[in-house]
């Protein structure tokens, strides 16, 4: 008895479902953003395409000389015969990932040959014609897709005039046929999908596997040159363990004495913190348990635009403000002499910078914990104040502790602002004062990527970038680990 129950309701589901996903089938034609969208996509294989072509002619140039045919027209070709493998579909390749289908008036799906038609017709239009007109001038390409779309806009019903040309139109789905004579459901399998379905379901997860795998694979490639060429640095004839513990930084003169560039960036780091952290837990604090509401929504996108700026913009603005204007006027009282170039500024400047991120992630961990918690502390007769630093703060330390680490890792990481405020760039003797000219793994590293003199002194002075780069990536994993630890030990769920 239950068995033909059960077998009924999946009929009636199963017909409703489908009724109702007949009634949705309806041909819908794609709304003018979304065809531009695609377009521009289509646009952007078609380039890629061609660089890649291009690429593969640098490349083959010298066994196979040069290609007799544009690289354009290469790409042009590669790109209408993928299209052509979709024809068969009534789609285009973009359009199979959007559900963009081409179908004639009455909704149902185009044959091959219109598709063929109207394809061929609007590669023409769009690829051909500006490539015959003007090889390799992309302003015309883009000329003529500005005239398409105008002209696709002041057309009734906004049809393209190749789907004028070929009878077409476009629509986000196909038509189907409505029938009142359903076929029976007599059980679970009637509701797999189509063949069409799954496989473009298995070719979207492989492109999303291939786009994920993607960036594994170039992290691994960056890793594998930065710790080999690391290697050959340590490996070279000339290395000595003794260069590691040498008076200063000078890479020409063979001195690589890791103390300097070790002390310079603890200090860059820790009069970041003492910047950042207060003022950017400050904020934080504020914003979440303080500021009304239209206050947050124009005082916390005014502290994140800082994040914007640039750090090079920071770096001038350490030696044209902070050097001469606050740090030589407060020396000058307690007898300490500061010139335009110190770790100090470049350490303040950097703080500045961090100041958006602590005070960002801090103040999303600090709303984040339940209001009850709140209105329970007020019944008990708490303060604002002991709430939030009592309440507040230590249910959302686990975000605040990463707040903190992300601005240490920020802080490690910087190269602009102490490259230009830290006066070290060319080389820098074991200084432990803040307020003199000293240099960081970072700075190190850009002095020695931008082409210097560093670089032509010594034979292994070009590896030493890349030993400091592993350096770097290991102190950035330690943190990282440090993080996701803290984070865990600390984290509450609500």
């Amino acid at each position: 008895m239950g068995e033909p129950v059960a077998r009924a309701a999946v009929r009636m589901t199963a017909t409703a479902s489908l009724a109702g996903g007949l009634r949705r089938w309806k041909p819908t034609t794609p709304s003018l953003r979304a065809r531009a969208v695609a377009t521009a996509v289509e646009a952007i294989l078609y380039l890629a395409i061609t660089i890649v072509v291009a690429i593969v002619e640098f490349y083959a140039a010298g066994p196979f000389s040069d290609f007799a045919i544009s690289n354009w027209w290469i790409g042009f070709v590669v790109m209408a015969i993928w299209q052509g493998w979709h024809w068969a579909g009534a789609q285009t390749p973009v359009g199979s990932y959007v559900d963009h289908y081409i179908a004639e008036t009455n909704g149902a799906p185009a044959c091959f040959w219109c598709v063929a038609v109207r394809q061929l017709t609007r590669f023409g239009f769009l690829y051909a014609l500006p490539v015959l007109a003007l090889s390799g001038n992309v302003s015309v390409i883009l000329a003529f897709w500005i005239a398409a779309g105008i002209a696709t806009y002041l057309t009734p019903g906004h049809r393209a005039p190749w789907d004028l040309f070929a009878g077409t139109q476009l629509t986000e789905s196909l038509a189907i046929e409505r029938s009142e004579a359903l076929a029976e459901i007599t059980a679970p399998a009637d509701f797999r999908l189509s063949r069409q379905r799954v496989a473009e379901n298995r070719r979207a997860r492989r492109i999303m596997l291939i786009a994920g795998m993607s960036s594994v694979l170039v992290s691994v490639l960056i890793v594998w040159n930065i710790f080999s060429e690391a290697w050959q640095f340590v490996a070279a004839d000339e290395f000595e363990w003794g260069l590691l513990t040498d008076i200063g930084w000078f890479p020409r003169r063979n001195k690589f004495d890791l103390a300097t560039l070790f002390v310079g960036t603890l200090w860059i780091t820790g009069i970041a913190i003492l910047v950042a952290g207060p003022v950017g837990l400050g904020v934080a604090i504020y914003l979440s348990e303080y500021a009304k509401t239209n206050v947050r929504t124009i005082v916390k996108p005014v502290i994140e635009t800082l994040a914007s700026i640039p750090s090079v913009v920071l770096g001038f603005f350490a030696i044209a403000f902070i050097s001469p204007d606050i740090l030589k006027p407060v020396g000058s009282v307690f007898g300490i002499d500061f010139g335009i170039f110190s770790l100090l500024s470049a350490g303040i400047g950097v703080g500045i910078l961090s100041v958006p991120i602590v005070a960002s992630i801090a103040e999303d961990a600090m709303r984040a914990v339940p209001q009850e918690l709140r209105e329970a502390s007020y019944g008990l007769g708490a303060r604002k104040a002991t709430t939030a630093l009592r309440v507040v703060f230590p249910a959302a330390l686990s975000g605040i502790s990463a707040a903190l680490i992300v601005a240490i890792s920020r802080a490690i990481g910087e190269t602009m602002v102490v490259f230009i405020a830290a006066g070290g760039s060319g080389g820098a003797i074991f200084e432990a004062n803040p307020s003199e000219p000293g240099q960081t793994i970072t700075a190190a590293m850009a002095s020695l990527g931008a082409g210097t003199d560093s670089v032509a002194g010594s034979g292994i002075a070009f590896q030493s970038l890349y030993f400091l780069g592993a350096l770097l990536f290991v102190i950035t994993l330690l943190l990282n680990v440090f993080s996701d630890a803290i984070v865990r030990r600390f984290r509450q769920v609500y």
